[in-house]
């Protein structure tokens, strides 16, 4: 008699989410870490010197500032880098060299500064810009979701008027403008264009997280299954472990 072999279980096939939900945010998504940071600090009482404190806060609004107001690209990061250390280099030269001291004196102005903050300031500063923060969240929430299915691409606004697109062949690029903004929520853009790829359908910007959740946009725009009604996974972008995947070039749609 031969032997019996236990019936092969077929492996299970990965499920492929059906739709994707994010939200596009305005600049002020950015301004978290001097919230965070005008939290903290009256917290932490007398664990810091006040001048420290002075300073981080100035250096982290100003990185703020700076993620608001330019669009640093990879390539003028770097070159701004390179600018910036060829430059101390060169003023260290003229100090030593040439005996030119008016930059190191500048430097002794500025360190000399002593940049305290209250913690009045610092808690008031922390209470209205969180309940700003709070207003943008819901706002966005409210007017500013977005939903990436097989069939549609939809932006759905309570306040005004929702906005579909058909799925179709359309192009995907999904984009990272700034290094602070990218540095500060890993946030990008999505841009969707025509089939042909010369026409912009759509741009929405700054969603935050886009970095690690590239791997999951590729894997719902690349799938053409059809999940059957009442059967679709509402994926989030704010939600889940970051993929190890991470893609930063363009999705043929």
């Amino acid at each position: 008699m031969a032997p019996s072999h236990p019936a092969r279980v077929p492996a299970k096939r990965r499920q492929v989410p059906s739709q994707i939900v994010f939200y596009s945010y305005p600049k002020y998504v950015y301004t978290w870490p001097v919230i965070f940071l005008a939290a903290l600090f009256p917290l932490l009482g007398d664990l810091i010197n006040p001048q420290v404190e002075g300073w981080i806060f100035v250096i982290t609004l100003l990185t703020v500032l700076m993620a608001m107001g330019f669009d640093l690209t990879r390539n003028l990061t770097i070159s701004w880098g390179v600018t910036i250390i060829a430059t101390v280099f060169a003023l260290l030269w003229l100090k030593d060299a040439k005996n030119v001291v008016v930059f190191s004196q500048i430097g002794h102005h500025l360190a000399s500064q002593n940049p305290l903050i209250s913690k009045g300031w610092f808690y008031l500063f922390a209470l209205f810009g969180g309940i700003l923060y709070l207003i943008m969240f819901i706002d966005v929430h409210i007017n500013q979701r977005w939903r990436i299915s097989h069939n549609e691409i939809e932006h759905f606004a309570m306040l005004s008027k929702d906005d579909s697109l058909g799925r179709g062949a359309k192009r995907f690029i999904t984009s990272y403008p700034d290094f602070l903004e990218l540095l500060l929520c890993g946030a990008g853009t999505i841009q969707i264009y025509s089939a042909q790829g010369g026409i912009l359908l759509r741009s929405i910007p700054n969603v935050p997280w886009l970095f690690f959740r590239s791997a999951r946009i590729s894997q719902i725009l690349e799938s053409t299954e059809v999940a059957p009604a009442g059967g679709e996974e509402d994926v989030d972008l704010h939600e889940g472990q970051a993929s190890d995947e991470e893609l930063g070039g363009g999705h043929g749609g």
